[in-house]
């Protein structure tokens, strides 16, 4: 339930808030906060949400061991640096996915069970 596209939300709006958050245009910004919500919409009266938001669609990802619980893990982050003058902190979001006992196919694999479904689903 709380898989990829959870976070990648989840990261999403906290990025947005913390855009507005640190944001210099004050009237955008409370706009955001009080009447807005809707990073869609925002993105209609703010070009510069935009662009942080292409900043924000470059994430990484890499595999790493997680010497805690003794496993690989796929480790997703979304990380923008300081996108306002004078602004310091930075925003972080990460994720991670144990992978040691996760079954991976193939990419011909992955198309072979689609069609087989396809076709178990005509009869």
């Amino acid at each position: 339930m709380n898989g990829y596209l959870f976070h990648y939300n989840k990261a999403k709006m906290e990025f947005v808030d913390w855009f507005y958050k640190y944001n210099p245009d004050k009237e955008l910004a409370s706009f955001w906060k009080t009447n807005c919500g809707d990073i869609e919409s925002m993105m209609m009266f703010d070009d510069e949400l935009k662009f942080a938001l292409e900043a924000f669609d470059d994430d990484q990802q890499k595999t790493i061991y997680h010497y805690d619980i003794g496993e690989h893990c796929l480790k997703i982050k979304w990380e923008v640096n300081p996108w306002f003058e004078n602004c310091v902190v930075h925003f972080y979001y990460a994720i991670l996915l144990p992978i040691d006992n996760v079954e991976f196919k193939f990419p011909h694999e992955l198309v072979q069970d689609l069609y087989l479904d396809i076709e178990e689903g005509e009869e």
